[in-house]
């Protein structure tokens, strides 16, 4: 997949948090009135708290014996994000555990735009079962043919439904600490995920994806559902929390990857994934930009290349 590509479907996942979505009112008008407030100069900046969590298991029964491998992952992180420049930091934990195994892994990243059109990202992580000291890692992304504030007025004015997302508006308003919020929420299912692809190739100029490879990836999805909602202040009209989860997806399709992929261990055998709980939440402030300053440390860690390269590569042959 074109670097590029991969640049915009990230955009246009941090655009759906910077650009948002009135009882009167239709979906359509709220979401556009939460664009128009989001572009606002006074919105400079947003802070956010984020929560995530993975419940998983995969069963596995040959017929004689059954047994369970349970996947569990929780975290917390703490962003500010600039819109102009670009910019990002973010710090948090993650708490995971696999086979009985536990371990918690501190995380920071900075993200900051350069003058030559490039991105430079600086990951740091430092993971408690081995005790060693944490250590910095740079990576960049040229996105110097991308125009990226033309994204954003893209995104801004569009029709979300060109994106995969049907948005529905609550009856009802929800209270959210303490204010007054409409509730905006849509499903993403494997069509929805065709139509984000090809959209995001349409803006960055890329070629389309092959038949093969888009069928592939389609049944991958089959049966994937990302449900999103947001809850919009009624005074700002501006997102205050967002809550995404996928627990309503079928795995089957997955667990048969799954199976592929243990060859001969699961021969004979029955594999299925067990979707407990994967959901995310993000709680949203906003004012000005915050100062992001890439600590020293970090602007002396290696450079580990083009980290759209890397994907590029890792999922080689996509496109042609």
């Amino acid at each position: 997949m074109k670097k590029k590509v991969l640049f915009c479907l990230a955009a246009l996942g941090t655009a759906s948090m910077l650009f948002g979505f009135d009882s009167a009112e239709t979906a359509e008008s709220v979401l556009e009135k939460m664009q128009a407030a989001a572009n606002e100069s006074s919105v400079a900046g947003v802070e956010m708290n984020m929560d995530m969590n993975v419940d998983v298991s995969l069963d596995i029964d040959d017929g004689t014996t059954s047994s369970s491998i349970d996947i569990g992952a929780s975290g917390n992180f703490d962003a500010d994000v600039n819109k102009d420049p670009a910019a990002m930091s973010m710090e948090g934990k993650m708490d995971m555990s696999l086979l009985g195994q536990n371990q918690s892994v501190t995380m920071k990243m900075y993200s900051v735009s350069s003058e030559d059109g490039k991105v430079d990202t600086y990951l740091y992580s430092e993971n408690s079962v081995t005790g060693e000291e944490g250590t910095w890692q740079h990576q960049s992304a040229d996105v110097s043919g991308l125009d990226i504030n033309e994204l954003l007025e893209k995104t801004s004015g569009a029709d979300f439904s060109e994106y995969g997302l049907d948005f529905e508006l609550a009856s009802e308003p929800v209270t959210v600490d303490g204010s007054e919020c409409y509730l905006l929420s849509a499903v993403m299912d494997s069509s929805s995920f065709e139509k984000l692809l090809d959209k995001a190739m349409e803006i960055s100029g890329q070629d389309t994806i092959s038949d093969e490879n888009s069928e592939m990836i389609m049944s991958m999805l089959e049966g994937i559902k990302v449900k999103f909602e947001y809850y919009v202040d009624t005074a700002s009209y501006l997102p205050v929390k967002f809550h995404m989860d996928l627990n309503d997806s079928d795995l089957s399709a997955l667990s048969q990857y799954v199976a592929m992929a243990m060859g001969e261990m699961a021969e004979g055998s029955s594999v299925e994934f067990i979707l407990n709980d994967l959901s995310a939440d993000a709680a949203m402030t906003y004012g000005d930009a915050k100062e992001i300053v890439v600590p020293e440390e970090a602007l002396a860690a290696p450079d580990a290349g083009d980290v759209f390269g890397e994907v590029e590569n890792t999922l080689g042959g996509i496109t042609g």
